[in-house]
């Protein structure tokens, strides 16, 4: 994993987040048609079947959207392992920065040092993500 992956780790956990309530909705909506299906009198076949024909749908809208999280996830979870591997106070600095989504205002703060160091360790941290192995 790259330092651009580890940067754009918040927004993906956002985008997954929404993309998890998003398959919710869609699940809520098969609900309703799976209930509307079963709750039909026997009559126009024409209608089940279009009823059929858009339950299909959503269902395969659903595994595409599924495979694109688990994929994205699997992302998020080898950028948690290599971030595992760099040693503290780096993986700190980088795990308050990009997994928590704090400002190194904050993290300085936080860790009573100076906002100049927590540069400076900030950036060396990155380069100790980059080469861990």
């Amino acid at each position: 994993m790259t330092r651009e992956d580890l940067k754009d780790y918040k927004y993906n956990q956002e985008w997954i987040k929404g993309r998890l309530e998003y398959i919710e909705e869609y699940r809520s909506t098969l609900n309703k048609i799976t209930t509307t299906l079963s709750d039909m009198p026997k009559g126009s076949r024409a209608i089940e079947d279009s009823m059929a024909e858009k339950l299909a749908i959503l269902l395969d809208n659903i595994d595409e959207i599924m495979k694109v999280v688990l994929k994205e996830s699997e992302k998020q979870k080898r950028i948690l392992e290599q971030l595992d591997k760099v040693e503290q106070p780096y993986k700190l600095v980088l795990e308050k920065v990009y997994i928590q989504g704090k400002s190194l205002v904050t993290v300085a703060s936080e860790l009573g040092y100076s906002y100049v160091h927590i540069c400076r360790e900030h950036g060396t941290a990155l380069n100790k993500f980059d080469n861990v192995i």
